[in-house]
């Protein structure tokens, strides 16, 4: 629901934003979602899915059949759980497709890689271009789904039926649906949290690690800080504790009862002891490491660049650098630096 694709992958919430403030986004003028064409769609019923598809999609679609199987058979064991109905996953040949879906109202951003919607608890997602990807995104927006189950009635949301769930912490439900569907060791994440350990190391005053609690604070993404965090503890306490903590969250609405009531330990000991871990598994890289600035001068920084700078492709013969920056006023674009003179 993020997926953090870029940015971030679909998330939950964002489906409850999205179905919230459909209604609202379609009244105003010009801003109708634009549908280029007409999806005639046919279904695929599998043990527990009905994939909703188009022809164009015929080939993939069985392959996602297998997939979506396969992390149903996952997902019911460690979360101890049965769907109460058949899930509908509605498939979209690519990204452009999706972004033309009727199932949610208001614009999908390029960066939402699927979404769990939560009014009929439909899975939407396009094939994405490595089959990796694809299977990262289903996988995680399967777990929302299961989410949506346990904490909520069965059949459609209505009044008084709203799941459990969308009152979590984003770091709880979102990072478990990362640390389900990528599993404990994830680059992306080990890149995140190195840089924290490094950051706690030279600033430990500003930028300390974070304590359970403190994960709520939207400072902390809760994609990578959340699957850091559920890859600790399925690590130490074993993958059943991640659907016990779920129905605890619910039932206790207090993080730090759930942690006592399930782990056994109170919530500053598991935070010690998190991060503890985290020291121990990233310290040795950050002190065999040398600052960048040991090896040169900076050629971009926040003075000649924007705030955000990547994407860097150097030239054949090293004197030039193109790279992708935010420092133009209103989009990100392209630009060239020159080596010798630090110009951009």
């Amino acid at each position: 629901m993020p997926f953090y694709r870029r940015a971030a992958l679909a998330v939950a919430a964002a489906g409850l934003l999205t179905a919230a403030s459909g209604p609202a986004a379609a009244q105003y003028f010009g801003r109708n979602k634009v549908r280029y064409r007409t999806f005639h769609f046919q279904v695929l019923k599998t043990a527990h899915f009905d994939i909703y598809y188009y022809p164009e999609e015929r080939v993939a679609v069985e392959q996602a059949g297998r997939m979506a199987e396969r992390w149903y058979a996952r997902l019911s064991r460690i979360l101890n759980h049965q769907l109460s109905a058949r899930q509908p996953i509605i498939l979209y040949a690519s990204h452009p497709d999706f972004e033309q879906t009727n199932t949610l109202e208001g614009e999908l951003g390029e960066g939402t890689g699927g979404v769990t919607e939560i009014l009929k608890r439909r899975v939407v997602l396009p094939l994405a271009g490595p089959l990796s990807e694809t299977d990262h995104v289903l996988g995680h927006e399967l777990v929302h789904a299961f989410q949506f189950d346990i904490t909520g009635h069965a059949g459609p949301v209505s009044e008084g039926n709203i799941p459990g769930a969308t009152r979590l912490p984003l770091w709880f439900i979102e990072g478990m649906a990362e640390y389900l569907s990528l599993g404990p060791v994830d680059p992306h994440t080990a890149m995140w949290m190195r840089d924290a350990v490094r950051q706690a190391e030279d600033r430990p005053k500003k930028d300390k690690l974070p304590s359970v609690r403190d994960l709520e604070s939207p400072r902390y993404f809760p994609y990578r800080w959340g699957q850091a965090l559920w890859a600790y503890i399925g690590g130490r306490w074993g993958d059943p504790v991640v659907g016990q903590m779920l129905r605890a969250a619910v039932r206790a609405n207090d993080m730090d009862r759930v942690v006592s009531e399930v782990l056994g330990i109170d919530a500053k000991k598991l935070s010690d002891d998190w991060h503890a871990a985290l020291k121990e598994a990233y310290g040795p890289l950050v002190t065999s490491k040398q600052a960048a600035s040991r090896y040169g001068p900076a050629l971009v920084t926040d003075k000649n660049g924007g705030e955000l700078n990547v994407g860097p492709a150097l030239s054949p013969d090293g004197r030039r650098v193109v790279f992708l920056s935010s420092k133009d006023l209103f989009s990100i674009e392209m630009f060239l630096a020159d080596v010798p003179s630090r110009r951009v």
